[in-house]
């Protein structure tokens, strides 16, 4: 059981590894744009995307961590705090809670002239919340509270991609430029993808509590939504911002 345990951990380390580079090619893509620009947005997606970066380099260390057997004391101290928050991919999920606040922003950016109180404070508390949980709601070796962080994360997502998709459609349907009607589909594709990423994760949870070894095909079905939506923000932002 152990030999297969660090079976799946190597495949999903290597799978990560290219999740890795292909997210760091869309950093570097993006930063360049905004030396060029200095665009507000443009340092806003920044932000966005090393925060998504962040939190793909965790989840990959802590596959690391499994197949080179590391191990700590479990002694109270912070350096256990944070392994086992890495381990459990609990630093990853804090790390993309403040991407989807980030991402909140950009779509006020994008799509509307302000912030709605009632959505604003929404955003705001139910962030804190989910980044609480992930972060101090926490037992080792404990699935089902993990189960209920990816489900936290995920709703988090749909409610800020949620509105986001549907701005994008509406968008789509309006605009007459072909470029960004291209555009705004893959910005639709984006969020559609970005939200089934944590809910492909949960339910690869919900395997390994009910027996599975874990590495499901919800698990790869997650990151393939990861990469779909990469490329609906470097096309639905990036690329056609590179003709202005």
């Amino acid at each position: 059981m152990v030999e297969l345990n660090i079976l799946l951990n190597f495949i999903g380390m290597i799978f990560e590894l290219f999740i890795i580079i292909f997210a760091a090619v869309l950093l570097i893509l993006i930063l360049k744009k905004y030396l060029i620009k200095r665009h507000k947005l443009t340092r806003l997606l920044l932000l966005i995307f090393i925060n998504y970066f962040i939190a793909i380099l965790f989840s990959w260390i802590s596959k690391v961590f499994v197949v080179l057997q590391s191990t700590v004391v479990q002694d109270g101290s912070i350096v256990v705090w944070i392994y086992n928050r890495i381990l459990d991919f609990r630093l990853s999920e804090f790390f993309v809670t403040i991407a989807i606040f980030l991402s909140y922003i950009l779509k006020v950016n994008v799509f509307e002239k302000g912030y709605t109180a009632i959505q604003k404070y929404a955003v705001i508390i139910y962030g804190i919340f989910s980044g609480f949980y992930v972060l101090i709601i926490y037992e080792t070796d404990n699935t089902l509270l993990d189960i209920f962080a990816f489900l936290i994360v995920f709703l988090y997502m749909v409610m800020v991609y949620a509105p986001f998709l549907r701005r994008a459609i509406e968008s789509y349907r309006t605009v007459e430029e072909k470029t960004y009607k291209q555009a705004f589909l893959s910005l639709a594709i984006m969020s559609i993808s970005f939200m089934l990423i944590f809910l492909n994760f949960a339910i690869d949870r919900v395997l390994i509590f009910l027996g599975s070894p874990g590495f499901t095909l919800f698990y790869f079905l997650a990151w393939i939504c990861a990469i779909i939506g990469i490329f609906g923000a470097y096309y639905g932002y990036i690329r056609p911002k590179s003709s202005e």
